[in-house]
């Protein structure tokens, strides 16, 4: 499994190497399922591969296709068009946790990109997701979040880090006993229907046994 790296790794500052699909260094499709399994697993909507120390241009995103969330993975992104128009919103980022900060972005741009298998193409987002994609592929070019946000701000943020950590790890052991407790009663549904599974069996054989003689 990929872990993230540090926030105050070079590689964070790095913009990686174009991704050769004539020549790949390892297996496209490998490097975008360990991708989504990183994604999943630190819960995040966008992942790029310098977040994990891996040397390609490349990023994986929750996308929407035909009404169903899929990791989809975005190998040599680029910007082909941003809009003028910017939207202002708070923004998070797994490689500086508990830390959040309002970013301006283009509310809409046109991304060209290829897939596992080296093919190009074009899509146009808004909203979300044109903003997640701006920020990954911010990272594949070496410039982290807070380059976006003024000094005050991130003294802001900083300040109130602390707080944000104290509410994530709540909600995670929350989220936790949550998850605890849904295992426990599936458990003892699991042994009922076992117990009664073994009940209507005895009395089948007792059955058996009364006809036979």
């Amino acid at each position: 499994m990929y872990q993230l790296v540090e926030e105050a790794a070079n590689v964070l500052r790095t913009p990686p190497e174009v991704f050769d699909f004539e020549n790949p260094p390892e297996s496209p499709e490998l490097i975008a399922q360990k991708m989504s399994e990183a994604m999943d697993k630190f819960g995040g909507m966008g992942l790029s591969a310098n977040q994990v120390g891996l040397p390609y241009r490349m990023f994986v995103m929750k996308t929407m296709i035909d009404g169903e969330a899929v990791n989809k993975p975005y190998f040599n992104p680029e910007l082909v068009r941003v809009s003028q128009e910017t939207d202002l919103m708070k923004e998070g980022c797994l490689s500086f946790p508990d830390l959040y900060l309002m970013i301006k972005r283009s509310s809409t741009i046109e991304l060209k990109y290829q897939d596992v298998e080296g093919k190009e193409h074009t899509v146009m987002l808004e909203g979300i997701g044109a903003r997640c994609v701006q920020h990954e592929v911010d990272h594949l070019n070496g410039i982290i979040f807070l380059q976006r946000a003024s000094r005050l701000k991130i003294e802001r943020a900083m300040k109130a880090r602390p707080k944000e950590k104290r509410k994530r790890e709540e909600y995670e052991a929350r989220m936790a006993y949550a998850r605890a407790l849904q295992e426990h009663m599936r458990a003892k549904d699991d042994k009922k229907s076992a117990d009664s599974t073994e009940v209507s069996g005895d009395d089948n054989l007792v059955q058996e046994s009364s006809t036979s003689d």
